[in-house]
């Protein structure tokens, strides 16, 4: 007997959507920082070592990328590719990648995650806890504590990915 949980089965597996910004998402540095929200199917960059965390249980079906600054600064236009984008993939769950200390970065994350939420589809960050993203979206999203440089990236990721796979089963993240 299955039980329905998102848009997957329990026994099949859990359906996720990552978000990652312009440079995480291999468009390239601070001189890409005003791209515009845009998805690109299956994992990219560090969705790959998502996909590992997940193993069988989680596939990455779509990324969607943004830089930091069209995100912060075309705040609505944003949250409407947000939208549009979570409303397509018919996720389980979302992960929006560790954002360390990155301060635009976790506001992003942190955005990211209360659309979601809005949207009654679980989701899950990272973030140093010094990034003003977790004041700004503790209350609306499940973040992980993170070190504030990329070296514990991989540490981060299969944290978030255990995390990400229990609330996309409807279970108790404990």
């Amino acid at each position: 007997m299955t039980s329905e949980v998102g848009g997957s089965a329990m026994n099949e597996k859990l359906r996720v959507v990552h978000f990652l910004n312009q440079f995480f998402g291999g468009i390239g540095g601070e001189e890409h920082a005003n791209t515009p929200v845009q998805v690109e199917e299956g994992p990219v960059g560090p969705g790959q070592a998502l996909q590992r965390a997940l193993g069988g249980d989680g596939e990455v079906v779509a990324t969607v990328i943004s830089g930091d600054n069209y995100f912060n600064e075309e705040q609505v236009r944003a949250a409407a590719a947000i939208r549009e984008a979570l409303g397509k993939w018919k996720q389980d769950v979302v992960v929006a990648e560790p954002a360390l200390n990155a301060g635009r970065y976790g506001l992003s994350c942190g955005e990211v995650c209360a659309i979601a939420n809005d949207m009654k589809i679980p989701a899950v960050t990272g973030m140093y806890p010094e990034n003003p993203g977790v004041l700004e979206y503790r209350r609306q999203a499940y973040i992980v504590p993170t070190g504030d440089t990329p070296t514990d990236m991989p540490k981060h990721i299969q944290t978030m990915a255990r995390l990400a796979l229990k609330i996309g089963r409807g279970e108790e993240p404990g």
